[in-house]
């Protein structure tokens, strides 16, 4: 049992005594610590007395009554209220009944708590909790829900994500659905889209690199030439995303060939000012294409760029490459390399020579 002298304690006008009392309360172990605490919170001014107070709270937060905390959620005190949803996002998987009461709080920004919270929730909340914040009147709460359905990859509830997609009027929240579907998107829903937005090319800037990432993660090889109209119309502000887009695609569907027009596309944007970030990506989808000569000759230089992430893709891009000129430069290479972990890719790359000439496996997009 706590003694009433710590309890007095949180009351004295010296606010080292008070911060002392809570971190003792704190550590007392004791099940009547959490309402304490608490209630002192109510009236407490002082921040590091409400700290102290907060980190009792965080280090018994196990045994607190969950709606002790969720109490906490309507304190006047931003900082209060922060501390209080990074608790109960610890214990979501508990807090599934106080929180859907929540939902159907007055309050938006109390609505808004409990869509973050169940974003750490183990077990998932009700679909039906989450179809009814969809439809809340305050857009934080509907692009904060659709952005957990993403984050949770919540299959069920693909059908009102794409209905947001293709019907509502807040561009944040239609870049939330698509930055959603594409995480949990199908080819189905790609198709479904379709009827919104049939050329990646004709896409509002403002929805295009959500797009983009839902035909790198749903789309078959048709896409990549669509993509690849996308980079030359638009320009560098999407270069990384269509790239990313193209690499997914070529991935999950083994693609090694590219047809003539995409692969001057795509060559022509490889270039000696093209910032660091995007030569590092467009290296590594080129490299699934190396297997073409002019493809590896292009790459090839890049081995000794001074961007060490740049040149080391450049080498394990070059993998699929039977160019003699090729391996010469990475013999070279390889003997001039002082990096031990650089040393030994270079050498496992070269090892695997003699299976370079194998023919490629698919046929152009």
């Amino acid at each position: 049992m706590i003694k009433s002298k710590l309890i007095e304690g949180l009351s004295l006008p010296d606010q080292s005594d008070r911060r002392n009392a809570a971190e003792e309360i704190g550590e007392s172990g004791d099940p009547q610590a959490a309402a304490i605490l608490v209630e002192r919170l109510k009236t407490e001014d002082s921040r590091a007395v409400k700290e102290a107070i907060l980190r009792g709270l965080s280090r018994i937060w196990a045994m607190s009554p969950v709606d002790l905390i969720v109490e906490l959620l309507r304190d006047a005190d931003p900082f209060v209220r922060a501390e209080a949803a990074d608790m109960l996002q610890h214990r979501a998987s508990d807090v599934i009944e106080g929180l859907n009461h929540l939902m159907r709080s007055e309050d938006k920004d109390l609505r808004k708590f409990a869509v973050d919270i169940l974003r750490e929730a183990s077990i998932g909340a009700p679909d039906a909790l989450y179809v009814a914040a969809l439809k809340d009147d305050d857009i934080n709460v509907v692009i904060s829900t659709i952005e957990n359905i993403g984050s949770r990859r919540r299959h069920g509830l693909v059908s009102p994500v794409l209905d947001i997609a293709l019907e509502n009027s807040h561009p944040m929240a239609v870049c939330a659905a698509l930055e959603a579907l594409a995480s949990i998107g199908t080819a189905e829903t790609l198709q479904a889209l379709r009827a919104k937005y049939p050329d990646a090319a004709q896409v509002p800037g403002i929805y295009l690199a959500p797009f983009l990432k839902m035909l790198g993660h749903t789309a078959g090889p048709a896409s990549i030439e669509e993509i690849c109209q996308v980079i030359e119309n638009k320009g560098e502000f999407i270069y990384e995303v269509a790239i990313d887009a193209l690499i997914n695609i070529t991935r999950r569907n083994l693609i090694s060939q590219m047809n003539p027009a995409c692969e001057e596309r795509l060559c022509r944007l490889l270039r000696p000012e093209l910032d660091a970030s995007v030569c590092f990506h467009l290296i590594r989808l080129l490299g699934h294409f190396t297997a073409s000569s002019r493809i590896a000759l292009l790459v090839l230089p890049y081995i000794h760029s001074l961007d060490r992430a740049v040149s080391l893709a450049a080498v394990a891009s070059l993998a699929n490459s039977s160019e003699p000129a090729v391996e010469s430069a990475l013999r070279s290479l390889q003997s001039a390399e002082i990096d031990p972990e650089a040393a030994e890719e270079l050498e496992e790359l070269l090892r695997r020579r003699p299976r370079w000439n194998s023919p490629p496996s698919s046929s152009p997009n």
